[in-house]
């Protein structure tokens, strides 16, 4: 019921401006703006579920989001949607060139919600995308996903041991409490995917959150959109600078690598005490990159399994948090692990199709509470789970290796009985 009334409020509270009426140069009278201003216009929603301990970021990033879109050459049609749960109610702001707020103080919600909500469920997903097609349909789509995460584990809806709820991220994290405890309701990752397929798909997903780069992602998404932007590891504290990062979602080609770089120069010197990586995985590749590994997983599979990843890239380890995540491997990481010099060749050409990455020279870890260096020979920028032994030891912090068969990923590559959809 709290979501249906929400939607209704949604449609009878939203108030933006016409979107053929602008403030003309002297801020006088509206002007008519000619109907091809809006012809290649994009809409991106930036979706903050900060009901967490992320609560105070949320609106620091919101402040670089007025700039950057003050200083983005935007059409009259491109918007800036931002939804907004945090430790109060949420909100959403519409943020477009006509909009005179300086800062997030002086900005008027377009709609105040007057119950909360679990904005990281799929329902109210669900409400917001149709909320934006319904308000400010464009000719393209972007949307930016913010808060934590934990790549492809399953969320805590998806679990049944209670002891590892609280540590269960998958996408999101909202206590329902108004308040900045991590422990409450994900978002899986697959219901993220229907919904955006339903919704009709994306120019990019850009997750603004933590382990969000796996090839178990990617693969859950590749019909949900064109482009993913995101980190194989933790992501640095002060996240993505929208200042830069609004301009080149903007950008009405080549903006995937525009995102990259600008995410990447905002740490390019870590002279914030901050390292990175960050990486762009091409969906339209994303089939013809799975049947390979497919084939290589089939051909190696005993070497892959049997092999010492003791000195393999990894962006998480296993043991570094009370054996509640596994190892984060690189999946190029892995591959030089095991392949001869020829194959390992052919596997870093398919890979140079499928994902571009950008690093410093090391990465903070939150949770080895130290800096991370990075073997760039290693370094694709895209993580991988390795169904390894060390893993299956009974039920409690271990159930994702008996979530990972689930997974379309693991389903495909992994089960040699599985039939290419692709074939």
């Amino acid at each position: 019921m709290a979501v249906l009334l929400c939607i209704v409020a949604i449609f009878l509270f939203a108030a933006c401006k016409d979107k053929h009426e602008a403030e003309d140069d002297d801020g006088g009278k509206d002007v008519v703006v000619p109907d091809d201003c809006y012809a290649d216009s994009r809409t991106i929603l930036v979706y903050v579920v900060a009901e967490n301990s992320l609560s105070g970021g949320a609106v620091s990033d919101l402040n670089e989001i007025l700039l950057g879109v003050k200083n983005s050459n935007l059409y009259m049609g491109d918007k800036v949607v931002v939804y907004l749960d945090d430790t109060r109610l949420p909100r959403v702001y519409c943020i477009d060139k006509t909009v005179t707020a300086q800062t997030y103080t002086e900005l008027v919600p377009e709609v105040e919600y007057e119950e909360d909500v679990n904005s990281a469920s799929k329902e109210q997903f669900e409400a917001i995308l149709q909320y934006v097609k319904e308000r400010y349909p464009a000719s393209s789509y972007g949307v930016v996903m913010w808060s934590h995460a934990s790549g492809w584990l399953p969320s805590t809806a998806e679990m049944q041991t209670s002891s590892t709820k609280s540590r269960r991220k998958s996408f999101g994290v909202d206590n329902e409490k108004n308040t900045t405890s991590n422990i409450g309701s994900q978002m899986s990752i697959s219901d993220i995917a229907r919904t955006l397929e339903a919704f009709g798909g994306t120019d990019f997903i850009f997750f603004d959150a933590c382990f969000m780069q796996t090839v178990e992602v990617a693969y859950e998404l590749r019909n949900a959109t064109k482009y993913i932007i995101a980190s194989p590891a933790e992501i640095p504290g002060p996240g993505a600078d929208y200042r830069t990062m609004i301009p080149a979602c903007f950008q009405k080609n080549d903006w995937a690598d525009a995102m990259l770089s600008a995410y990447y120069d905002s740490y390019s010197d870590m002279s914030s005490g901050y390292g990175l990586v960050i990486s762009s995985v091409d969906t339209k590749a994303m089939s013809n990159y799975a049947a390979y590994v497919k084939s290589v997983v089939s051909n190696e599979y005993e070497a892959i399994l049997s092999a010492n990843y003791d000195n393999v890239l990894r962006y998480f380890q296993f043991v570094a948090w009370s054996r509640d995540y596994p190892d984060f491997y690189d999946a190029r990481g892995v591959m030089k692990n095991v392949l001869e010099r020829d194959t390992y060749a052919q596997w870093l050409e398919e890979e140079a199709k499928f994902v571009t990455c950008k690093h410093t020279s090391a990465w903070y870890s939150a949770f080895n509470r130290k800096q991370n260096y990075i073997d760039a020979s290693q370094c694709s920028g895209i993580s991988m789970y390795v169904p390894l032994s060390k893993y299956v030891y009974g039920t409690g912090a271990c159930s994702f290796a008996e979530f990972f068969p689930s997974t379309s990923w693991a389903k495909y590559v992994w089960n040699e009985s599985e039939e290419s959809e692709y074939k």
